[in-house]
């Protein structure tokens, strides 16, 4: 027995439930803050249990920039004395009896601004206090840059939530610091916003924030578990273990299931065709990604040359969630989409949707070729199926489920507790975590589809011709796609007459992700600012001469230029790659 079904089919059985509730009893008494005795406490327990089930672990330790928040409020001064409650954003800078004319941010309610509008944004902002919906890290930067002297943003929902202002992805390095402005920052919920608003709108109106922070750096730990396969060539699990207070969905149910999913493989590790590396992260929330970060960059060479596919579980177990999609690379094939998710969803699964950037999704430029992240979700008859876009460049539109108004709405709240965890989909959540682990620790050849992904990228380009200004012309990359996409169709046959062919898919499939989803240099990481594939063209939709500053309108030029001669180069670097590897073959 030493398929990939069988080992499935025992991993299933092995998989305790019983043993699972008993480890969230655990966690859920643990505010498992990064470096802090609570999260330090949270990996003792982790390597304990690993050490009682056999499975070899190490604990790295490593120094990180932390950002917690420790008190907050907004008072109004006038024109009638108010205070209010209120989070600090983590990376807010500290605010002693600041005060300052409030100013309603009216281009917040608007989906898109072209570079003019962004501009007259900014204009006035010198010395104000910003009230506002948007909670992205470039408005922040932008204000900052403003000269504004602080933000009050408007969280919808009358909970008080944790957020971030981190522009920066993990580990600073000394180019960064710029991108720490450390303007004050706090949310207020809605209710006290449109109060905010409706002063605002009626007259000038001053107020006042007060902010302690706890920005400092601090060691912490991460947890690494490695069951060795017959091959160095390894999936890696992972998932953040630092939490807002117990963090029961986010992300102590999958802190469980990845502890459950490493027992299991340990009894079964003689049949594991690849190594398993399994990876609890600090730095998630009060360190933006420093952990996995900090891994990727001290650990570069193994993921680089070794790491076929990372599975990250984020936010997992919530009670009443009967339905499941993917966010992944495309690199696995919609075909698999459907086909795993089949057994977890009461209608046809959701078309599979890129990956943005966040949670943890640091190993790109490593040039990982499956990168899978699950989504849980509330499928039910009468819920309106979405249609698909008509254009690849739009979103996929996917239903509501931890943001605002939708039914996990406690992520990063007090209220994201134990009783939020329901056991059955906690069972299903560890099931699927296992078998996508054993999927790919057992095929041969990995399974991928380079011929749809790059059918995909050449729709994605062929959309970029039509949409882009024309001074971006993008014809030079569609030529390197076609030949690409030739070179691609003879490795995907040569492949299947060879065996250990774990190294060309990484140089090749893994470089054809990088590209999809990243615009910096394979060794450094981009900013923890959400984009879609392809971000530095997609970031171009909408810029015109027209209705952009000259200087900006120069700045898109130059960056679309270099991110073309990169397109165009490293798709001619795959096409190289095959090449050789085909001589090689043949030269056998």
């Amino acid at each position: 027995m030493n398929t990939y079904d069988e080992l499935e089919k025992t991993l299933r059985n092995e998989l305790d439930l019983d043993r699972m509730k008993r480890d969230a009893e655990v966690f859920s008494k643990l505010e498992r803050y990064s470096g802090s005795p609570q999260g330090e406490a949270a990996v003792d327990y982790i390597c304990r249990q690993l050490d009682e089930a056999g499975v070899p672990n190490e604990r790295l330790r490593y120094p990180l920039l932390r950002s917690l928040p420790l008190t907050a409020s907004v008072s109004v001064k006038k024109p009638e004395a108010l205070c209010m409650e209120a989070t600090a954003t983590v990376y807010s800078g500290e605010a002693h009896g600041l005060k300052g004319e409030l100013l309603w941010d009216e281009w917040c309610m608007q989906d898109t601004l072209t570079g003019l509008e962004s501009e007259k944004r900014y204009q006035g902002m010198k010395g104000k206090i910003i009230l506002t919906y948007d909670i992205s890290f470039s408005f922040y930067y932008e204000a900052a840059r403003a000269g504004a002297s602080g933000i009050i943003a408007i969280w919808p929902k009358d909970l008080l939530h944790h957020d971030t202002m981190g522009g920066v992805w993990g580990m600073p390095g000394s180019r960064d610091r710029d991108l720490y402005p450390y303007l004050p920052c706090v949310q207020v919920v809605e209710n006290d916003g449109l109060l905010l608003r409706e002063l605002a709108a009626n007259g000038p109106v001053e107020v006042g924030l007060d902010i302690q922070m706890d920005n400092r750096i601090v060691e912490s730990s991460i947890p690494v578990a490695t069951i060795a396969g017959k091959s160095e060539k390894f999936v890696l699990l992972s998932g953040h273990y630092d939490s807002w207070y117990e963090g029961m969905t986010d992300n102590g149910a999958a802190n469980i299931l990845m502890l459950e999913t490493a027992r299991a493989l340990k009894k079964h590790q003689d049949r594991l065709n690849r190594t398993v590396v399994i990876a609890w992260w600090s730095g998630h929330s009060d360190g933006r990604y420093s952990g996995s970060t900090w891994y990727c960059d001290h650990y570069y060479e193994s993921l680089r040359k070794n790491c076929v596919a990372h599975i990250n579980m984020d936010i997992c177990g919530c009670r009443g969630s009967n339905a499941v999609r993917f966010d992944m690379t495309g690199m696995e094939g919609t075909g698999f989409n459907d086909e795993f998710l089949s057994c977890y969803n009461q209608r046809r699964p959701l078309p599979y949707r890129p990956l943005d950037r966040s949670s943890d999704q640091t190993f790109w430029g490593a040039l990982t070729p499956v990168s899978i992240a699950p989504q849980f979700y509330i499928d039910r008859e009468d819920t309106p199926r979405p249609c698909p876009p008509e254009d690849i460049l739009d979103p996929v539109p996917m239903p509501a489920a931890f943001g605002v108004g939708g039914p996990f709405y406690w992520w990063h709240t007090k209220e994201d507790t134990l009783d939020k965890i329901g056991e059955d989909v906690l069972a299903r959540d560890c099931e699927i975590a296992a078998r996508l682990v054993c999927r790919y620790a057992m095929a041969d050849p990995l399974p991928l589809d380079m011929v749809g992904f790059m059918n995909e990228m050449k729709a994605y380009f062929e959309a970029f011709s039509r949409r882009l200004d024309p001074d971006f012309d993008v014809s030079p990359v569609l030529s390197a796609i076609d030949r690409t996409c030739l070179a691609v169709n003879r490795l995907c046959d040569a492949i299947k007459n060879h065996p250990q062919t774990d190294d060309i898919l990484i140089r090749t499939a893994g470089e054809l992700v990088r590209l999809k989803f990243t615009y910096t240099s394979p060794y450094g990481h981009d900013y923890a600012v959400e984009h879609l594939p392809y971000g530095v063209f997609s970031s171009l939709l909408g810029v015109h001469k027209d209705n952009t500053p000259r200087d900006r309108y120069l700045m898109s030029c130059t960056d679309f230029v270099r991110q073309r001669n990169r397109m165009v180069f490293q798709l001619d670097g795959v096409c190289e790659a095959i090449e050789l590897q085909l001589y090689r073959w043949q030269a056998q």
